[in-house]
């Protein structure tokens, strides 16, 4: 009843619709507020100096679960994401971003960040904003091809607060094939360098608890997007590190909790301990986009230094994650989002953009964890997921998406025994503009 309810509301939407599609997004290398995104509402000229533009994002989930032995896990429906966006261009020179979200009857702010942008090639961000680390994690939530990121995303820290400076070198203007036939900007090179409180490994940082702060540096590298042949300038190479010192307290102790794709904690430290010590990361990353074909890979590491305070320890935490997807209706892959080539519209018959993808990716505890750290009765100390997607694009705003995730643990379960398989199924319908 709920699902046919939201088809006919969405199908009498945009029923009829007669607006020309917009270009595809072009692959993007970092976050940006130039250009918008072409359904967002612009107050002022999109060429004109100052201009102010209004988005927003709403997901609406309904999860299962599979073979539940404990009962533990609670199917139901969840608004996964409801965020009003607004941006300004003032003089094109300096850039706002304000994003909150609404999400579960409460109101965090997600991004709130202030672009001074003299050159393309040096610009100062100052505010809260995603870490300059880890690609999936980089990609906007609403261009994602899987409805949940991967495991990686449990090591990858989130928003942070701080500066930074970041900017694009060597930028290529260059028309493309008939399937995107607009121009696209391409940067050959994306650095970002910042100084951020420090993110807990898969969280965000609310304020600074301490005087210890974090160093970022990423650069990630478009090496061919000069070439002719569409098999090597859709190849994106990146890597990103980060260094820091953490000092935990009781009520916060700057330490993760691992969740799968159905968003339920595997791993946890144990109370009383709390990092203390230098944290480390490194991530080398790539996407590889041609035709309707797209690959994902990345590698993330994250050493810690944890302390109950009668012992110490230095940990590593690793993950890796593999995704490739396919556009069955022969749109252009990109990494930022699908525009249908024949958008829903009975009418015309046009009935958007189909994809499928498939991702495998795995997530390992530091052995040394367990007992001291985390209950290994409680806590996996590996886990391995594989999932598969279908997307339906009716347009570039709206989505329907069907994600079945399977992981499987070692740990975290009396010995002998595992946790049971997770086999989450998660439906999702979105709107964006």
């Amino acid at each position: 009843m709920a699902g046919s309810l939201a088809l006919t509301l969405i199908v009498s939407t945009v029923w009829g619709q007669t607006a020309p599609a917009a270009p595809a997004a072009p692959a993007q290398v970092a976050p940006d507020l130039a250009p918008a995104p072409p359904s967002w509402y612009v107050l002022g000229n999109q060429d004109s100096a100052s201009r102010l533009r209004i988005g927003g994002l709403v997901q609406f989930d309904g999860r299962s679960y599979f073979d539940d032995p404990t009962g533990a896990l609670v199917d139901g429906f969840v608004i996964r994401r409801a965020r009003p966006i607004l941006a300004a261009t003032l003089t094109n020179l300096v850039e706002f971003f304000l994003m909150p979200d609404f999400a579960g009857g409460t109101l965090n702010l997600y991004d709130a960040y202030v672009d001074l942008r003299p050159w393309s090639w040096l610009a100062l961000r100052g505010g809260k904003f995603k870490t300059p680390f880890g690609l999936e994690r980089l990609e906007d939530d609403r261009d994602l091809v899987f409805l949940e990121r991967g495991l990686t995303a449990d090591i990858d820290p989130d928003r942070d607060l701080g500066v930074a400076l970041h900017g694009n070198l060597g930028v290529v203007h260059r028309a493309v094939d008939q399937e995107r036939p607009t121009a696209e900007d391409v940067e050959t090179l994306h650095y970002e360098l910042a100084v951020l409180n420090g993110a807990p490994d898969g969280a965000s940082d609310n304020g600074a608890t301490n005087d210890a702060k974090n160093l970022v540096a990423r650069v990630f590298a478009v090496p061919f997007a000069k070439a002719r042949s569409d098999a090597l300038r859709g190849i994106g190479l990146g890597i990103a590190g980060s260094y820091g010192r953490e000092q935990g307290t009781a009520t916060a102790t700057n330490l993760p909790t691992f969740a799968t794709a159905g968003q339920n904690a595997f791993f946890s430290y144990l109370p009383g301990v709390i990092a203390y010590g230098y944290r480390s990361r490194l991530t080398p990353e790539l996407y590889y986009e041609v035709g309707s074909f797209g690959l994902l890979g990345e590698y993330v590491v994250s050493q810690t230094s944890v302390t109950t305070w009668a012992k110490s320890a230095t940990l590593t935490d690793q993950a890796w994650q593999a995704q490739a997807s396919y556009l069955l209706t022969g749109e252009h892959a990109t990494f930022g989002g699908v525009q249908p080539r024949r958008p829903f519209n009975l009418s015309r018959h046009g009935y958007g953009a189909f994809q499928i993808a498939v991702r495998y990716d795995e997530l390992l505890v530091d052995p040394a964890t367990f007992p001291t750290f985390a209950d290994p009765t409680k806590s996996a100390n590996r886990a391995t997921e594989f999932a598969g997607e279908l997307n339906w694009y009716l347009t570039y705003d709206f989505r329907f998406g069907a994600l079945f995730a399977r992981t499987n643990f070692d740990g975290g379960a009396p010995v002998p025994g595992n946790r049971p398989s997770e086999n989450a199924l998660i439906g999702r319908l979105q709107a964006a503009f």
